[in-house]
């Protein structure tokens, strides 16, 4: 019998997509908590009507239409086209060079020489945003391969391991 639920709830998620539903009350605030700590700038409101979100690729928390923050691992990572979208000013932040932004935006990790600068401290293996120099706008987020304080000193190989950037499977994400 277990089986055929097993069966009968992964068919019905592959018709509909994603499986939603609301938060409760106590399991928001935890994790409202849990997301300002880490990322105050996002300012998610409690009243807001949030919705936890399930499908083959992950978890996500989602605030009407658009996911706002996504879980890969244990860490919730915020989206960047919710960013974009609400024209928010994620931080720490790194800016780089026109360079690093085509290679960013084929999935790969961010190189010590496309850094051109650095706002916002953070410790090795926090989320830092990725934004282009000129554009001032966000391309990618990783989890960062040295500390802010490290990285001035680093001037070759690998900085920040990018697990989402805008283009991938999560950007292009429809809820």
């Amino acid at each position: 019998m277990l089986k055929y639920l097993a069966l009968f709830k992964y068919l019905t998620s592959k018709v509909q997509g994603m499986l939603r539903h609301p938060i409760s009350k106590k399991d928001k605030k935890s994790l409202l908590q849990e997301i300002s700590r880490l990322y105050s700038f996002l300012n998610l409101d409690y009243d807001q009507p949030f919705e936890h979100g399930r499908d083959d690729e992950g978890e996500y928390l989602i605030l009407g239409r658009d996911i706002v923050l996504f879980k890969t691992g244990s860490k919730w990572i915020p989206s960047l086209k919710y960013i974009i979208k609400n024209n928010i000013k994620p931080s720490p932040v790194l800016y780089v060079d026109r360079g690093a932004v085509n290679a960013l935006l084929r999935g790969a990790d961010l190189m010590a020489p496309g850094v051109r600068g650095v706002e916002g401290s953070f410790n090795r293996d926090d989320v830092v945003f990725i934004l282009d120099e000129e554009a001032k706008k966000p391309i990618a987020l990783g989890l960062a391969l040295y500390s802010s304080s490290e990285l001035k000193t680093v001037s070759r190989g690998r900085v920040v391991k990018i697990i989402h950037h805008v283009g991938d499977r999560f950007y292009n994400k429809t809820v």
